[in-house]
Parts: C-alpha cells; structure tokens; sequence
C-alpha cells in the first residue's frame, strides 16, 4: 500500500527506523528524530513489543528525541524503534499561542532559561525587552534551545522580558494512506471511444496528453506506446490502420 507526503524532506512510503544495542546499565538513550509523545514509535526489544509510557518513555528536550527505559537494556540486548510517521519539529499545543517569560537582572548574569525553546532558532519568532528596551537579534542576545545569552549582562533588578510570538511549529511531512479523496486531489478519468475504419491511423484525443499518460486498448488488446502508437499534440498515429469496425478505446489518467 503506497503512501502520500506532503512537506519537505520526505520518507518516500517507508517508516524510518533506528537500532539500539543496551549495555546493561544504561536506560537513556538518544533517538534519531524528534517525537511528539511516546506512542508516536513502535518499539521491540529483543523481539517483544513494549509498551508506551509504562516500558519506555519518549519525548524531546531542546530538539533532541530520547528514549527512556524504565529499566536499563540488558547487555546486548536488541532494540528495534520504528517511526510511525516521522514529524521534523515537535509539535506541541502550547506552541501555538504566545508565552512570555520574565527575568530579574543581577548586574553579572548573561544566560537565561526560558520555561521553553522558540519553535524558530533564529530569533524571528521571539521578542525580548530589557527594561522596556528592544533588544536585537544577534547583537544584543542569541538564543540556543531555551536559554537566553545577552552580550552584556543585564543590570541589577533590570526586568527582562521574553515573548514567544504564536507560532506552530508542526511540520507534517506524511498523510495517512487512503486519507486523501481523489475528489481533493482533483483527479479525473475519462474515456473516449473510436470506431476502425480499415484506413484511418490517426484519431483526435484530448489536449493534454502524451504517451505516458493514456491507456489505449485495441479490441480490447493494451497497446504499447510509442511501438503501436504515438501522440504529438491532441493527435494519436497508429503505426498500423485499425480494421473496419475495430473498438478503440482511448482511458485518460489524470495530468
């Protein structure tokens, strides 16, 4: 069964997966993508399916995905993780609406951590004041994850304020399979039907067409494009003229 996806970098019908080796002791081990919760993996050990939130948690911190076990993997013990529908950014509900962070300047401290990371890297979904004073992107402050660094460090009692503009950072990357409809896809098939005549070759099809995007049947024979016809324009040319009273049918898939 094939899949659709939308969005960038996508899975192309395959779920990703990822294998871990336990060494007995640990418990934490980092994931290759970012999950949302952890029913969004399927996980085997040595075999056996476990289960979401009373064998393994999963969850992300500051854009890594990790895996917690609620006990340590035994010493080479095998752990397969499937991705059931990989999502590049985690979403979240409360990264759909503002949130504000505020801080209290000491006169010595640079770095500040906010009670979650911007959905954007970049500074251009985050606003912050000092003292009522924009600060700028890059010259005054960076951001990494959920921290703050000022350049300088704000004055003492200096209010600080960090506003997180709304903005969802879901990113869908794949569709479900049998969830889009051909009709929101726009698809249409039609056929058109044409009568031999013992000498005519070439027959009017509808515009849009090439030999990759028509089925063609010959008393009810699949022709082979290009080897028993050919299309240029809105024109069909048989290599051979169809038999008097030979049904030609012509299925359009949609372009």
């Amino acid at each position: 069964m094939e899949s659709s996806y939308l969005g960038a970098s996508p899975a192309y019908g395959i779920f990703q997966r990822q294998v871990i080796i336990g060494d007995g002791s640990t418990t934490t081990f980092d994931l290759d993508y970012q999950v949302s919760s952890s029913t969004q993996i399927l996980v085997s050990l040595d075999g056996v399916i476990q289960e979401p939130e009373y064998s393994y948690s999963a969850y992300t911190t500051a854009g890594q995905g990790t895996i917690n076990f609620s006990e340590p993997v035994d010493a080479n013990g095998r752990v397969f993780i499937t991705y059931m529908g990989r999502q590049l950014l985690v979403p979240t509900q409360a990264l759909s609406s503002p949130h504000s962070d505020s801080f209290t300047g000491d006169g010595s401290t640079t770095n500040f951590t906010m009670t979650r990371p911007p959905s954007v890297g970049n500074g251009t979904n985050i606003i912050v004041f000092v003292n009522s004073t924009f600060q700028i992107y890059g010259t005054d402050y960076t951001t990494s994850g959920e921290t703050i660094f000022f350049t300088t460090a704000p004055t003492s009692a200096a209010v600080i304020t960090a506003i997180q503009l709304a903005e969802s950072n879901n990113t869908i990357d794949t569709v479900q399979d049998n969830s889009i409809t051909a009709a929101k896809l726009s698809l249409s098939y039609t056929t058109t039907i044409h009568t031999g005549d013992g000498s005519t070759a070439v027959f009017t099809i509808e515009s849009g067409h090439d030999v990759n995007s028509v089925l063609v049947f010959y008393n009810g024979i699949c022709m082979v494009p290009t080897t028993d016809y050919t299309i240029a324009n809105n024109q069909l040319t048989f290599t051979f003229a169809p038999i008097n009273s030979a049904n030609i049918m012509i299925r359009y898939l949609p372009v």
